[in-house]
């Protein structure tokens, strides 16, 4: 999804409310945001955009920790998580042996769903949740995306 459509969603369904979300601004400015600058002479950097340009210059600045936690405090907002790809580093050559190894840690975190320790499942989940990572940066490697 591109920015100016989230606000063109956003527009048809809460427009009052970003009246107060975002201050003064005017009804048209909203709808300069919302509209697709493939088809509009009058398209406006909206605020996503604008955000974009600033976490990619906190990350191109050597602050991409801090680019990192904006994100999280942004996806915490609506109870989503943000992992660094750059984080992760696969373990397993090639994506078919990453795909392999995730069979373990899936087994360990359905034993633990069987359970009853709420610290077994979120351990052997976010351990379920690296190799998960681990494989896509495989599958972004392999397919040269």
């Amino acid at each position: 999804m591109k920015s100016w459509q989230v606000f063109n969603a956003a527009r048809k369904s809460l427009k009052s409310k970003m009246f107060a979300i975002f201050g003064n601004r005017t009804s048209r400015m909203i709808d300069y945001w919302a509209q697709d600058p493939a088809f509009s002479a009058e398209h406006k950097r909206n605020p996503i955009d604008r955000l974009v340009m600033l976490l990619r210059e906190l990350d191109q600045n050597g602050m991409r920790q801090v680019a990192v936690s904006a994100l999280r405090l942004l996806a915490n907002a609506i109870n989503c998580k943000v992992i660094d790809r750059n984080e992760v580093v696969p373990d397993k050559e090639t994506l078919y042996e990453e795909i392999l190894d995730d069979m373990p840690c899936l087994l360990a975190y359905q034993s633990a769903l069987m359970g009853t320790d709420l610290e077994e499942v979120d351990r052997t989940k976010a351990e379920l949740d690296r190799e998960m990572a681990e494989n896509r940066v495989r599958f972004v490697e392999k397919n040269n995306l």
